[in-house]
């Protein structure tokens, strides 16, 4: 009889926790009804189809400014991206950068504090730094370039006073000092893009060196608001990320590009580092349509393309809201079901909470 009792009691706590479970597993949202904004984006092409792509999507998106070592470049997409914002401002906002070229002219820094503050008085809600610092760009002497140089000092003092966030891609993923792995997420990229893999080349600086000089950034400059793109290339590790925002309380990430970087870690890991820093992370994808990109497509590659950038914000959906299997670009990983409140300030509260001056 106890025998029978204890058995009885065993079942009944086990359906107990089961629907516990069931319970605290939450539902997905509807995807349409459902705001997503981009934060990292660089469509520089007047598309309607995209942009009636973005709207049925619910999405925002920022076009980014970036390659301040091409000042035609940079003016380019300046043109472009306050055209986008002027012509669809309900779905289009844009972040500038600055040129990096006119570094040892003697007045670099109040003509580029000049030049942002033209940018902001244009609609610009944050400023791009990218790569080529710390990784492209050297000084008289021969010596790289680092994200924490005096050179920058008065440029992000000035930043700050003008409320704009530092959008900073500084680094790469460290798969860009290891040699080509066919498993790894970069693997295309790097066998694509040969100049931004460093694996065996002397005299370049090492990941650890570039995020070393980026956290001295955040240490001297803590009234500014950085947010570092892909995850602050630590993408391989969340315990990394984790790190320096508890370190640093004026730094945010945004997840664009990196999310099958996620999908690799184990699920669990990855959902609590979400839940915990739910107020730190943003939602981006870096989908790239520039002007002489789209002048060369067809139609019918216009149409393909957008049709992946669509089924990209549906499937990292799934993966951020649903649970099971979802596939990111190949790749099959399992959903991490974030709770609604989560997912509210990842895909637009934080956003708009971070970025004074957008209005989406």
């Amino acid at each position: 009889m106890l025998k029978l009792i204890v058995r009885l009691t065993l079942v009944l706590v086990t359906i107990r926790l089961a629907s516990i479970v069931t319970l605290t597993a939450e539902e997905a949202p509807d995807y349409r009804s459902f705001l997503k904004i981009d934060v990292h984006s660089h469509i520089f092409a007047d598309s309607p189809d995209y942009v009636r792509m973005l709207r049925r999507n619910n999405v925002r998106a920022i076009n980014i400014c970036t390659m301040g070592t091409d000042p035609e470049m940079v003016r380019l997409q300046q043109n472009m991206a306050e055209h986008m914002q002027n012509a669809y401002p309900d779905t289009f906002a844009f972040a500038s950068t600055f040129d990096l070229t006119s570094r040892k002219e003697s007045d670099y820094a109040e003509s580029t504090i000049d030049w942002l503050e033209s940018c902001v008085e244009s609609g610009a809600l944050m400023i791009k730094v990218w790569k080529d610092v710390g990784m492209e760009i050297k000084d008289e002497q021969g010596r790289f370039i680092m994200p924490d140089d005096e050179l920058f000092d008065p440029i992000y003092r000035r930043v700050a006073q003008l409320g704009q966030p530092l959008i900073a891609h500084f680094a790469e993923p460290v798969a860009a000092w290891r040699p080509l792995d066919p498993d790894s997420p970069h693997y295309g990229y790097y066998l694509n893009h040969p100049e931004w893999h460093f694996y065996q080349q002397e005299g370049v600086p090492s990941w650890e060196e570039i995020i070393a000089a980026r956290d001295r950034l955040l240490e001297k400059n803590r009234s500014l608001t950085v947010i570092g793109a892909h995850l602050g290339s630590m993408a391989h590790d969340v315990d990394e990320v984790a790190e320096r925002l508890d370190r640093y309380p004026h730094f945010y990430v945004d997840v664009s590009a990196r999310i099958r970087d996620l999908a690799r870690q184990p699920k669990e890991k990855v959902r609590k580092f979400f839940i915990r820093y739910q107020d730190r992370i943003l939602y981006g994808i870096d989908q790239t349509l520039a002007p002489d990109q789209v002048e060369k497509m067809t139609e019918e590659e216009i149409a393909s393309f957008i049709k992946g950038v669509e089924n990209k914000y549906r499937s990292h959906w799934a993966y951020f809201s649903g649970n099971g299997e979802v596939e990111l670009s190949g790749y099959q990983a399992e959903g991490l079901n974030l709770p609604l409140e989560v997912l509210e300030k990842f895909y637009f509260r934080n956003a708009r909470r971070i970025i004074p001056r957008l209005k989406f």
